[in-house]
């Protein structure tokens, strides 16, 4: 995790604003509503939290979880600055081992090109979700990557080649992906992805 450690001291400045409509579409569609439990990851430096903590009612918690201890530096400042330790847990692990226990909302945001065997890690992912839980996947997808492409793959570690919603669309009740509107930073289609899980 040393290059995301890294990373994490200039994230928020290169990417914060081209993603911040994306994040906020994402909190929506995560239909938030009662005393839920949401697991955002990789929750990077927070900016994610900025778009869904607001949106949740009384007693409701975010689980954040990223395996670098930098970004999570940076995203507990984050939480501390706006006054939302009991609102926001931070959990460093890896996604394939990851115990959080049960919750009701999986909110994954540009990890599912970027985890190492990712139709695994979204295998245990659901499996934590709860019965009639919602997903709502954001990610990057482009067939043969361009230039701009090939450095977010280099820049995030990424593959944005992977078809990364496809696990969902095969197990999810309800199943709905559509484009976001286009960046050239992005390096390909940026696409928000959900569904539920059966009751």
């Amino acid at each position: 995790m040393g290059w995301y450690d890294w990373f994490a001291h200039f994230y928020d400045s290169s990417l914060e604003a081209i993603y911040a409509d994306a994040r906020v579409a994402a909190a929506e569609a995560l239909g938030l509503s009662g005393a839920q439990r949401v697991l955002d990851l990789p929750v990077g430096t927070g900016q994610s939290l900025d778009a869904i903590v607001p949106r949740l009612d009384d007693g409701a918690t975010v689980v954040g979880v990223d395996l670098s201890a930098g970004m999570l530096k940076k995203a507990r400042a984050r939480v501390d600055e706006r006054g939302w330790s009991e609102r926001v847990e931070l959990v460093q692990s890896d996604v394939h081992a990851l115990d959080v226990g049960a919750y009701d909302r999986l909110h994954v945001f540009l990890g599912l090109t970027a985890f190492p065997r990712y139709e695994e890690a979204f295998e245990h992912l659901w499996s934590l979700l709860a019965p009639g839980g919602r997903a709502v996947i954001v990610d990057v997808h482009a067939e043969q990557p361009d230039f701009q492409g090939k450095m977010v793959n280099l820049v995030a570690r990424a593959d944005i080649t992977r078809r990364a919603w496809e696990p969902l669309e095969r197990i999810a009740e309800g199943f709905s992906k559509t484009d976001l509107p286009a960046n050239d930073k992005y390096g390909g289609t940026l696409y928000l992805a959900t569904g539920r899980k059966p009751s």
